[in-house]
């Protein structure tokens, strides 16, 4: 019997039932094959487009522009004095507002003399978990 006589059969009900066993193990293999086959090369077209996109919307690299010695120093990712101190004139704002608002009390009985950071060791499960909670809290 041909393959595609074979398939034919195979794909009606009431002629399955007029198959050998041979037969219908030989067509559920070939019917198992044509899916995996069909999946496996939609799935390699898929990542050969996304590489593709990929590479149109990835961002241009930065341009390179060529500065003195005094203008590099601004840019080398040291922050000047005077942006320091602001920042941290905003950050004890914020932490003594916070915790005002969450002890229930004037923002000037709170006084802020020393802020040190604290690195985080919990996992990124530990930290969306935190979140949900709060989330959750908040929506209730």
């Amino acid at each position: 019997m041909d393959t595609i006589e074979l398939l034919a059969k195979f794909s009606d009900p009431e002629l399955i039932k007029t198959l050998s066993t041979g037969n219908r193990f030989f067509a559920g293999l070939i019917t198992t094959a044509l899916g995996m086959g069909i999946t496996f090369v939609s799935l390699v077209v898929l990542q050969i487009v996304m590489a593709i996109m990929a590479k149109f919307t990835a961002p241009a690299p930065p341009a390179v522009v060529q500065a003195d010695a005094s203008e590099s120093a601004k840019f080398a990712g040291e922050p000047e004095e005077a942006d320091v101190l602001v920042n941290d004139e905003e950050l004890v704002a914020a932490i003594t507002t916070a915790l005002a608002l969450q002890l229930k009390t004037s923002v000037s009985n709170i006084v802020i003399r020393n802020i040190e950071k604290v690195e985080d060791t919990s996992s990124a499960w530990h930290r969306a978990g935190i979140a949900e909670q709060m989330n959750n809290s908040q929506i209730q």
